[in-house]
């Protein structure tokens, strides 16, 4: 998810923190909002960028709400089966944390984009910018934070569970239990949630008074509620800036920085087993090679393990990638939108719904990769939800059957 109030330092209420530009002059019909701030300001040349924000945002709200109802039905699916007795591996106790992680960041966009976008519409006007909805959006910007920056870093860990799993058999087996699974998913959430403290407090309501037009074309004077960051006081603006370097660089390029690492060790390793297992088929003597594969269970069964766990790996490995697309680019935004000026306003802002519709698509896709890529995930999906359901049909059929068949038995004999 693209931060919701990202924090840029050296910003200004008409400048930096402007999430609606009014076009009111070359384009007077358009306007474009990003978030819950306003300013005024008349410009002649619009961007590319955002020209682009302006034509998606209608969509965006609609589009959003469609994944985060797919996406949070489809993560609780996830948790059902990941936690069966017959899936219980130290990779699936992440993956279910995951799962929980991702689903809470979609149902917290649910009410924020339903509100912003879909029941008030787009434009910033005083009946939708009211200070409940400045308190919900503050408070959902900081749950939505902890909760996305556990998934990195859950991501994270499961690619270092899974590359010392491959790399080093022996000690994978000792070191990436699911003992010591869980203790890491319990270590991520409380550090994560402490490393985010300052942005749960760096943020304040403010008003605006603005003249706004209403449906009968009538002008009125209006007072909207926003959400800033903290920057009257040179301690303050200190603090922000400070969280700033914490968000980009610890919650966004930090861990897709590891991602990347273990991404191509992961890549090298699995290239350096399968060369491996290359060399040896063919430094062995035909008779051997016979004899391998018509033994009973031993060499059918160790290659039947090899093959699931480079299934395995490469879907973990899918997951990793989707999650290096959709934040490095938040990431590398993020710092240049503080190194470069206007960088914010002409370019992260007007892709900051495309940049939250591709974080939503990425929580709740798993459930894809899930079924396409991994036999027992899909199997264990069948056993619980089709086979009792349809199991539960024939008994519902059944009881009917008997109870008709006893009706007509019972009316024959009174006859």
């Amino acid at each position: 998810m693209s931060d919701a109030f990202p924090i840029v330092p050296n910003d200004s209420y008409s400048n930096t923190y402007n999430s609606n530009v009014r076009l009111d002059q070359t384009f007077p019909d358009l306007q474009t909002t990003m978030g819950n701030y306003i300013a005024n300001i008349n410009i002649t040349e619009v961007s590319g960028l955002q020209r682009f924000a302006v034509g998606y945002r209608p969509i965006h709200g609609y589009l959003a709400i469609t994944v985060c109802v797919f996406g949070v039905l489809a993560n609780v699916l996830n948790i059902v089966v990941l936690t069966q007795k017959n899936m219980q591996t130290s990779t699936n106790v992440i993956l279910t944390g995951l799962a929980i992680s991702d689903a809470l960041t979609m149902a917290a966009y649910f009410p924020y984009v339903l509100v912003m976008y879909v029941i008030h519409g787009t434009d910033i006007n005083p009946e939708r910018d009211t200070y409940s909805a400045a308190a919900f959006q503050m408070s959902y910007a900081i749950f939505s934070v902890v909760v996305h920056s556990i998934s990195i870093w859950l991501t994270v860990t499961l690619a270092v569970f899974r590359y010392v799993f491959i790399r080093f058999p022996r000690r994978g087996a000792r070191y990436c239990n699911i003992e010591k699974a869980k203790l890491a998913v319990i270590i991520v959430v409380i550090v994560v949630t402490i490393v985010c403290i300052p942005n749960s407090v760096s943020y304040r309501i403010s008003h605006h008074t603005d003249k706004f037009r209403d449906e009968d074309g009538v002008i009125y004077n209006g007072t909207v509620y926003y959400v800033k960051p903290k920057q009257e006081t040179e301690f303050e603006e200190t603090f922000t800036n400070l969280n700033f370097w914490i968000q980009a660089l610890l919650i966004k390029l930090l861990p897709c920085f590891l991602l990347t690492i273990f991404s191509i060790l992961l890549i090298s390793t699995m290239r350096d087993a399968e060369r491996r297992r290359k060399k040896l088929l063919n430094n062995l003597p035909v008779s051997d090679a016979e004899s391998g594969a018509t033994s009973s269970g031993g060499g059918n069964s160790r290659k039947h393990k090899k093959s699931r766990s480079n299934r395995t790996t490469k879907m973990l490995l899918t997951v990793v990638i989707l999650f290096l697309i959709t934040e490095t680019p938040q990431g590398v935004l993020s710092v240049l939108s503080s190194l470069i000026d206007g960088f914010f306003d002409k370019v992260y802002t007007p892709l900051g719904d495309l940049l939250d519709i591709m974080a939503l698509i990425n929580n709740g896709i798993n459930f894809v990769l899930y079924c396409t890529m991994s036999k027992q995930f899909r199997d264990t999906f069948i056993k619980i939800f089709v086979t009792k359901v349809l199991r539960q049909e024939y008994n519902r059929n059944k009881t009917t059957y008997v109870t008709t068949q006893a009706t007509q038995a019972t009316r024959d004999s009174d006859v």
